[in-house]
């Protein structure tokens, strides 16, 4: 049995709309980046019995050559590390570990 594919149809953009996009091997980079990340506050911090030991969690906030970098470290060892464009998505993304680790007893 044959199966005949459905022709496919190119189309064109104008070349005024492919002048106006960037390239995409094209990277923003922050405005003022010296190639150094600089620790800028935290975001939180929070604590947890485990036993007879206090395990205490510091979200971190740093520069990036892309915007910021959001690092999570549990007794100085780095957990998680996520870097964000935008200072809406870095404060939205420190809320959101901060109620996922409450929900987990975090205090």
């Amino acid at each position: 049995m044959s199966h005949d594919p459905q022709p496919r149809q190119i189309v064109r953009a104008p070349d005024r709309a492919l002048r106006s996009c960037p390239s995409m091997t094209a990277t923003l980079q922050r405005e003022h980046w010296n190639n150094q990340p600089t620790h800028l506050g935290d975001l939180f911090r929070v604590s947890k019995a485990r036993g007879d030991k206090t395990l205490t969690a510091l979200c971190k906030l740093w520069t990036h050559a892309l915007g910021w970098e959001v690092r999570l470290e549990i007794n100085g060892d780095l957990q998680r590390s996520e870097v964000f464009r935008s200072q809406d998505a870095v404060l939205t993304a420190g809320e959101a570990w901060k109620a996922a680790m409450t929900d987990k007893g975090w205090q």
